[in-house]
């Protein structure tokens, strides 16, 4: 720091503060033909000046201030990290809690400063950690010495500017005198604060001791270092003393804020009245810019008003007697019983000037110990409710002003300083808010009213500052060209007049003023050309210099002589306008940044919840992650490493509360779509029976007892209020969507730390969650009992539920098609996105496991007629409600065709299963078949070699599982076949042209095209697939397949003498499923020879067909014995005909060439026209279906 300022004239100046432009306006200006009359007076009376103008421009006040402020905001900022650090002990350094080291840091605690370094007995365990102490405690010592530093030169400049008497008033030289009050409120700030750090002496004499053992000889720095901690000690005290001989200084800069200070503390009422912050109150003006002598005062934040009195009245109490002094202290005690020193570091200001005047040995500083005691009385009864009113008009006004500049974007031109007048008193009452929120007020003073320190309208007056902000950056070009117009126009000419009418000027400041009308004159023509650049830093460090040298005593030039009264008032004005064109962010982070909330993330997250539970405030809660974007802008360059920890706290509050925000949308909407899919429910045709026997219940006749009628409840009942303030659930639900999807409208998108947020897609991944958890449960699957929903139910809910979440698109722009499809696409497939079950492998579970091994126990039927499974009517389980076609075509529009062939995959595996053990039945008798085979035109020997067949009718139970697994499979094809002709028919139609012209027959491509979109096929590839595995295509193989074939044939006539085995008209089916066994050897054999070639799939059912009739015949000539009778002989004789209607290879003619005709016909006629009477004498009846 020290280096910086002795290179101040050479490097610092030149470099940063002037630009090349800058210095050919200034060589310009020096010349004799530009108004020649300020010249020539500067000349002829700069002899007559104590100090001249060049000798305090050599002394460069205004480049140290400007430094010394800049650095000093660093040198706080790390000052403060490492009291935070060595408060809590994750952060603390390592040395300083290691327990070998705590005699030896006890022992330099005790000594500080003078520690003898030969003393062994306590400091040679330091010799072990010296590594540790060197590389963890660098930073922390020299911060110390950069404070130690920063002290002597603040006091050499505040000296200075004592020494060279200078005039300080804040509405004229307002950049030197903040710049001084700034200096010696952050000086006071950060020896506060280094006096807060318990352990700055174990630092300092820790490094030291390993400095010197280290490298054989002390810090240069530590014997001056060590005295500034001893003295130190009690940091208030001893600035106090320091300031005495500055303090009038000080006064002097203080005694020009009582106006300003009591302007921009003026209560609501009178805020109100004035129309401090309106611009419709008179509507002539609206278009009028805001005009001011003292424009920089205007936008002065008054917590910075606030910290310059009460701290530089810290450092200079004794001057409290002085005339206006003590009224103007009081009046900032009676603010609030807080002070911020620096972000969430606060004093209780009361207390320290209580103690401070009371140990006073002035006997009229001891009464003012009982006026600071007054002052917090009034802060504590009133300044909460003076406060908690201006709130109230702020939120109002912000309000109307962001309604005014979103309907008339214009109007923030010349209304842009009352724009960022009120940001600045709203950051102020926030700061206020939150500084009393944290900080316990003191104790037996009064009570507190706990509404003046609990906002609960805090998210309105958050939102209205965002949006505000959000408003003038989206707006930055009307209002940069607006104050371009203006400096070139108005701004320019004035400047222009005020110079000319200046007749006596030494030459720098003629120099300056010259540059300045340069500058503002160079602006005209450049309105609206977006691609140049605006730089007047040069300018207004030029202004502050001219400040420096017109703010001396006795100075040929003074801002204060009368004839120069315009001057001030210009430039300041010009300074502000300048600011808002080339630095708008800048000055807007400036007078209106929120990230001071970053360090009060408790209480800030408190209020987040408190939102949230609060309905009127849930249109306003995008605020809180739009100022978690703003945490950044508290962070310095000269101490990066605390940019990361912010940075990642800004971007997990952001991403906290987004998550917060959307679960609520979800929680909203959830609640709305369960109470929408419940009302729905209550109109579904299932529930019209109910509604009917309720309504028609109270006719009938009732033993024992009065006729009550039952209480219906009627369609719409739900939507009645008999008032107002009567709401139900699915009310403050709907209203909870709304005003937070009104909130995320707002702000699209939220920037911070180089991340991007989207508040819609974090909605969008919890609709998709609460959409997938929703439609899975719509089953109600039980998987202990087995229960589960019916699909048309399902579908129905799923379609309620998809109307609901569709009303979202009304409150917020968000692609709701995109989540449906997501989330109903992945319930189309085995697990969904995290892993878990979904409708399409639930309901396969469901079908397959448990519906068809239903079947297959018995008991239930498939009706051909009716195209579904019946149950009989004695189970309580009804297949036809979950095999329906309906039921089906709503499980295929669920599920979709991916779901349909992973169905089909399983039912595949099923079957797998099962020709399995075919197989292996088939090899067991392989001799004994082919026997059967040679001799079947050998009756005698036939029937002998028959007797030798084993478990015959394993085989037909097998293959009439495998024919019910197929019928479903059909079923399921033919639902989904419909499904797509509803929904894509020309793409439908298409395949089906593909398929049915396809030039070669033989590819099985256009077969699993047909078989995915539902078409039947001669041979189902998945079944084809399946059979892969049981057929390796070898002779052997082949043999036996074809012996399977017979031994079907030679045992389907045992069907006939089981009772169970009986056709029923009504459903076009046996009772035992045997004609499912069509559909199984038809499949199988298809499947099986298709292999081998398309001519053995036609000659080996042809082979079966012949051979199966010739077996079947032979019922015919069985004895008439009634015990040996076959009881479903005609049932029997009805399978030949469904062979050749379900298979592809079979015609009729062939039928008719080897089973006549009429026994079919006289079949039919036999099972169609029975009589009820015999068919309940041979237990055939289809009542138990």
């Amino acid at each position: 720091l020290g280096a910086e300022f002795e290179q101040v004239g050479s490097l610092i100046v030149r470099c940063r503060w002037f630009s090349p432009d800058a210095e050919r306006r200034q060589s310009e200006s020096r010349s004799p033909d530009k108004y020649p009359a300020v010249v020539r007076g500067k000349m002829h009376r700069s002899g007559s000046i104590q100090h001249t103008s060049a000798s305090i421009s050599e002394r460069k006040f205004s480049e140290k201030l400007s430094i010394l402020n800049e650095r000093g905001q660093g040198i706080l900022t790390r000052v403060y990290n490492i009291k935070k650090s060595c408060s809590e002990a994750s952060t603390r350094p390592s040395c300083l809690g290691e327990k070998q080291l705590e005699s030896a840091i006890k022992h330099i605690v005790r000594k500080f400063p003078n520690i003898d370094t030969r003393d062994k007995s306590h400091l040679t365990a330091i010799s072990s950690f010296q590594k540790d102490i060197m590389t963890g405690l660098p930073n922390y010592y020299y911060t110390f010495v950069d404070v130690m530093e920063f002290r002597d030169l603040t006091l050499e400049v505040v000296t200075s500017l004592a020494t060279t008497q200078f005039h300080f008033d804040i509405t004229l030289n307002f950049d030197l005198t903040r710049n001084l009050l700034d200096l010696v409120s952050l000086y006071a700030s950060i020896m506060i604060l280094l006096g807060q750090v318990d352990d700055r002496r174990a630092i300092a004499g820790l490094f030291n001791v390993a400095h010197e053992a280290a490298r054989g000889s002390m810090d240069t720095h530590f014997p001056r270092l060590g005295q500034l901690l001893v003295e130190y000690e009690h940091p208030i005290k001893k600035m106090a003393e320091e300031f005495i001989p500055l303090s009038k200084v000080i006064l002097q800069s203080l005694m020009s804020l009582p106006k300003v200070f009591a302007r921009r503390n003026l209560p609501a009422d009178q805020l109100r009245s004035q129309g401090v912050l309106s611009i419709s109150q008179n509507p002539n003006l609206m278009l009028q810019p805001t005009i001011s002598p003292e424009l920089p005062c205007e936008i002065l934040s008054l917590e910075t008003l606030h910290r310059w009195i009460l701290l530089c009245f810290l450092l200079c109490y004794t001057q409290l007697s002085a005339p206006g002094a003590t009224e103007l202290w009081k009046a900032a005690l009676q603010d609030g019983y807080a002070l911020v020193l620096f972000r969430d570091e606060t004093l209780p200001i009361h207390s320290i000037y209580e103690k401070l005047l009371s140990d006073s040995k002035e006997k009229n500083d001891r009464k003012r110990a009982s006026e600071v005691s007054d002052a917090l009385g009034y802060a504590l009864q009133l300044a909460g409710p003076l406060h908690r009113e201006r709130r109230r008009l702020l939120r109002t006004s912000l309000a109307e002003l962001n309604h005014l500049f979103n309907d008339s974007p214009g109007l923030l031109g010349p209304k842009a300083l009352t724009a960022i007048t009120a940001l600045t008193l709203a950051r102020d009452e926030v700061l206020w808010l939150f500084k009393h929120t944290t900080m316990s007020a003191p104790k037996g003073k009064g009570r507190l009213n706990p509404d003046d320190y609990s906002d609960a309208s805090l998210p309105e007056l958050l939102f209205q500052i965002v949006q505000l902000k959000n408003l003038m950056r989206k707006h930055y070009r009307i209002i940069q060209n607006y104050y371009l117009k203006y400096m070139s126009g108005f701004g320019a000419a004035l400047m222009r007049d005020v110079v000319m009418r200046i007749m006596v000027c030494p030459e720098e400041e003629s120099i300056l003023m010259t540059s300045f009308v340069d500058t503002l004159a160079r602006l005209q023509g450049k309105e609206g050309d977006e691609r140049a650049e605006f730089d007047f830093q040069a300018m207004r460090l030029d202004w502050f210099r001219l400040q420096v040298l017109t703010s001396i005593n006795k100075a040929a030039l003074s801002l204060r002589d009368k004839e120069n009264g315009d001057l001030a008032p210009t430039m300041n004005s010009v300074v502000v306008h300048s600011r808002i064109v080339d630095s708008f962010e800048e000055l807007l982070i400036e007078q209106s940044d929120m990230s001071f909330l970053c360090f009060y993330y408790r209480h800030f997250e408190g209020e987040f919840n408190r939102c949230l539970k609060h309905p009127s405030q849930l249109r306003f809660i995008v605020a809180f992650p739009v100022i978690c974007g703003e945490f950044l802008n508290c962070t310095t360059p000269f101490c990066p490493e605390e940019r990361i920890n912010i940075g990642e706290r800004c971007v997990n509050s952001i991403n906290h509360f987004l998550e917060l925000v959307a679960k609520e949308v979800k929680n909203a909407l959830g609640v709305l779509s369960a109470e929408r899919m419940h009302l729905d429910d209550q109109l579904l045709p299932a529930k019209a029976a109910g509604y009917y026997v309720a309504a028609h219940s109270h006719k009938t006749k009732q033993r024992g007892g009065p006729k009550v009628p039952p209480q219906v409840v009627n369609p719409g009942i739900e939507s009645v209020r008999r008032t107002r303030e009567e709401s139900a659930r699915q009310d403050s639900s709907l209203f909870c969507l709304a005003d937070i999807c009104f909130s995320v409208n707002c702000f699209p998108s939220i920037t911070a730390w180089e991340h991007t947020f989207v508040p819609r897609e974090y909605l969008v991944s919890h609709l998709e969650e609460l959409f997938m958890r929703h439609v899975f449960a719509m089953m109600n699957y039980n998987p202990d009992s087995q229960d589960i929903a019916r699909p048309s139910e399902v579908l129905a809910r799923i379609q309620s539920y998809m109307a609901s979440l569709r009303n979202l698109e009304l409150y917020v722009n968000i692609d709701m098609t995109r989540v449906l499809t997501a989330v109903l696409l992945q319930e189309t497939q085995v697990l969904d996105s995290k892993g878990e079950a979904t409708i399409a492998s639930t309901y396969t579970m469901w079908y397959t496991n448990t519906l068809l091994k239903r079947v297959s126990a018995g008991g239930i039927c498939y009706s051909k007629s009716r195209q579904c499974f019946v149950s009989r009517s004695s189970l309580s389980f009804k297949a036809e409600e979950y095999t329906d076609l309906k039921e089906l075509e709503a499980l295929t529009e669920i599920i979709g065709p991916y779901g349909v062939r992973f169905m089909g995959e399983k039912l595949m595996d099923q079957i797998s299963g099962q020709v399995k053990e075919i197989k292996k039945l088939v090899i067991a008798n392989q001799d004994t078949l082919l026997a059967l085979h040679t001799n079947r035109d050998k009756p005698e020997i036939f029937v002998e070699v028959l007797r030798k067949l084993k478990n015959a009718e394993d085989l037909l139970a097998r293959t009439v599982i495998v024919g019910i697994i197929m019928v479903f499979r059909k079923l399921t094809l033919a639902a989904l076949s419909n499904v797509l002709n509803y929904r894509i028919p020309f793409m439908l139609a298409s395949i089906m042209d593909f398929k049915k012209n396809l030039p070669d027959k033989t590819s099985s491509a256009a077969d699993h095209i047909a078989v995915a979109a539902g078409l039947p096929c001669d041979v189902d590839p998945l079944l084809q697939a399946a059979m892969k595995a049981h057929c390796d295509k070898s002779k052997e193989d082949y043999t036996v397949w074809s012996l399977y074939l017979v031994f079907l044939a030679v045992t389907l006539p045992d069907l006939a003498f089981k009772p169970d085995s009986t056709f029923l008209p009504s459903f076009e089916g046996h009772e035992n499923n045997a004609h499912c066994l069509a559909i199984a050897v038809n499949a199988m054999a298809g499947a099986i020879f298709g292999f081998y070639g398309s001519q053995h799939q036609k000659e080996r059912m042809k082979e079966f067909l012949v051979f199966t009739s010739s077996r079947i015949m032979t019922l015919a000539k069985e004895t008439e014995r009634e015990k040996d009778t076959p009881k479903a002989r005609e049932a029997i004789y009805l399978l030949l005909d469904l062979f050749v209607l379900e298979s592809p290879f079979l015609t009729r003619d062939l039928l008719e060439s080897c089973f006549p005709y009429a026994l079919l016909r006289d079949a039919y006629n036999s099972v169609y026209r029975k009589p009820q009477s015999s068919r309940k004498q041979r237990g055939d009846s289809e009542t138990p279906f």
